[in-house]
């Protein structure tokens, strides 16, 4: 009698396989809802940096605009293949630092970071100009500095200065 006692109190200590599978079906389910919304925000969250960049980017150049007349122009940005710009005149006085490092979004290779093209003279910027995740668009005269933020894939204008 004694050890049918035993054997009883034992069965009951542990979990069956209906139970433990059931558990696991609840956690993929759970799992399977809550990765996506995350990764989601996360991509959010990256461009939501990005634009706040290109807003930086823009309040510096207002800045360089308001204390010398003009803004900075073409020639005087340089830009290396990997998205860095080298501003003598604009960085490190009105902004610290303009290098791909600041951009967050993946963007294809080359395509990270910031990119200068010219803006034509009725201030449209050229359909051929070439594409960063940032681009300041200014005037060969100084006259007119633009900022746009792209999306990784660049084919959709995130936040523009000139709205």
């Amino acid at each position: 009698m004694q050890f049918e006692q035993r054997k009883g109190k034992e069965a009951q200590q542990g979990f069956t396989l209906v139970e433990v599978l059931l558990v696991v079906f609840i956690l993929a389910m759970l799992s399977a809802i809550v990765i996506p919304r995350l990764s989601a925000s996360s991509e959010i969250a990256r461009r939501n940096a990005d634009i706040s960049t290109g807003h930086q980017v823009k309040s510096a150049l207002d800045r360089y605009q308001v204390e010398n007349g003009i803004y900075p122009k073409t020639m005087e940005i340089i830009r290396d293949t990997s998205g860095n710009i080298t501003a003598a005149p604009l960085i490190p006085k009105y902004i610290s630092k303009l290098t791909q490092d600041n951009t967050q979004q993946d963007a294809a290779a080359g395509k990270k970071g910031f990119g200068v093209a010219s803006l034509s003279a009725d201030g449209s910027i050229p359909d051929d100009a070439e594409s960063n995740l940032i681009m300041l668009y200014l005037t060969t005269d100084g006259s007119a500095a633009e900022v746009r933020v792209y999306d990784s894939g660049l084919n959709k204008v995130l936040w523009s200065s000139a709205n």
